[in-house]
């Protein structure tokens, strides 16, 4: 009977021991992920020298002061005069993107009668460092509500690009006023799905939580949505896109571009692209 009750207590011993071995290693194998995403997706080099007034806009340079972080940006007004009721989009743009990337698309926009605001994340061009998931999802509402005072009266859109969809759509739902709408532009379904298809994080996909949910998210707002996506895109596909879509709640519309590359919304902004967007900007708001 001690024999026996010996070999048991040795092998609880052992699954004991095992089992905290797991926990120690996948514990360090979290930490170790988001600390490798986050280095690797979440930082870019400086802001390159193109601002809006390089393609011949009036702009103005914005230092958004957020829990002792300064974020970098860029905003452009319709022409008052030319423009009435011009709408605004507040841009969030992708991974290893800075603001300087998106003068074009501001430019295209002016011309077509809408304000816009593009900042660069923490991590990102000249923006305070370092970057993390948390901070990008603790600056989106104060980035919002800066939108709110820099465009009073004005209809105010969010409008997401790629990862910038995540800490725009999981920030959203808490945002007030609520935003008169909001476009979702080559998105993916989840950090966890976009880690699973690159071979670049081998295991670590498997260690990641469940961060940025673009799915879950979207389904937890009340306010109208275009998702926006291309069968040309090689990064996100357009299946990632019909999953957020299929889920958005409010008044909804999904637009399949083709032949579009991941970028081309900013890198050669035109009317195709754009068109369902100037559209959707022309909708009025839901009712508060």
């Amino acid at each position: 009977m001690d024999r026996d009750s010996d070999a048991l207590r040795q092998t609880w011993s052992f699954r004991v021991g095992l089992g905290l071995l797991v926990v120690l290693a996948l514990g360090f194998g979290l930490a170790a992920s988001m600390n490798y995403l986050e280095s690797e997706i979440l930082s870019t080099g400086p802001n390159g020298p193109q601002t809006p007034a390089t393609v011949g806009l009036k702009f103005e340079r914005v230092a958004i002061a957020s829990s002792g972080r300064v974020l970098d940006g860029y905003l452009v007004r319709a022409d008052p005069v030319a423009c009435a009721d011009a709408p605004a989009l507040l841009i969030f743009h992708g991974v290893k993107e800075t603001i300087s990337q998106w003068v074009g698309a501001q430019l295209f926009l002016h011309d077509h009668c809408v304000s816009s605001l593009v900042y660069d994340y923490a991590g990102s061009g000249d923006s305070s460092r370092p970057g993390s998931l948390a901070a990008i999802g603790e600056d989106a509402p104060v980035v919002y509500r800066f939108a709110r005072t820099s465009f009073p009266g004005a209809r105010l859109y969010l409008f997401g690009h790629a990862l910038g969809n995540a800490p725009m759509l999981e920030a959203a739902a808490t945002f007030s006023p609520r935003p008169a709408g909001i476009v979702v532009a080559n998105a993916f379904a989840s950090l966890r799905g976009i880690a699973a298809r690159s071979h670049s994080y081998g295991i670590l996909a498997t260690l990641i939580p469940d961060w940025w949910n673009n799915v879950i998210a979207v389904a937890k707002l009340h306010t109208q949505v275009l998702v926006v996506c291309s069968d040309g895109d090689s990064v996100n596909p357009v299946d990632d896109s019909r999953d957020i879509f299929a889920v958005a709640i409010g008044p909804k519309s999904l637009a399949v571009l083709h032949g579009f590359g991941h970028d081309a919304l900013y890198r050669q902004p035109d009317e195709t692209w754009w068109q369902p967007v100037l559209t959707f900007l022309q909708k009025p708001a839901l009712p508060k």
